[in-house]
């Protein structure tokens, strides 16, 4: 577990392979699977997003004109690389994604960079529905360097036992 998490505490949990609600407990911290980011990634996701700026597009520009040494990835592919990984943990109990806010985006992420995401249990609770409940989370990916390169909250709506 990365020291950002140790440092807002709970235990580090594997989730079951197809956890309900009541398998989250707040302040547990699960941890995703890892992935790495490819060339492909990154073309696909810019002209998927129409995506045109040449900090993602441009190795050339990259490279000569901004700090950054070369390409980066758009922050929302990192975005969206973490929810197939928090996919991974919550699993096919999750009835529907409630929200998600706060992104912040503070290392930048290079193809080539293999991420994986801390998943910390913020908060739970019951709905007036018995079968369903809510589920907030504080997401972190972190690169390969224990980098946190962003941070986000979520909330789900999750299948009961």
């Amino acid at each position: 577990m990365s020291a950002a998490a140790e440092a807002k505490g709970g235990s580090r949990r594997i989730a079951p392979r197809t956890p309900v609600f009541e398998d989250f407990v707040e302040g547990d911290v699960h941890v995703s699977y890892s992935r790495t980011v490819t060339e492909s990634h990154l073309v696909g996701f810019t002209a998927m997003a129409g995506l045109q700026l040449p900090l993602f597009i441009d190795r050339e520009h990259a490279r000569a004109a901004t700090a950054f040494g070369g390409p980066i990835a758009p922050g929302f592919l990192t975005a969206s690389l973490s929810a197939g990984m928090m996919e991974s943990i919550l699993g096919p109990n999750t009835l529907a994604g409630l929200g998600m806010d706060a992104f912040r985006f503070l290392q930048p992420v290079r193809v080539g960079d293999t991420l994986h995401a801390e998943v910390r249990i913020s908060g739970t609770k019951e709905t007036r529905d018995p079968t369903r409940g809510v589920v907030s989370l504080a997401i972190s990916v972190l690169n390969q360097r224990d980098e946190v390169a962003l941070d986000y909250t979520a909330r789900v709506l999750m299948k009961r036992a």
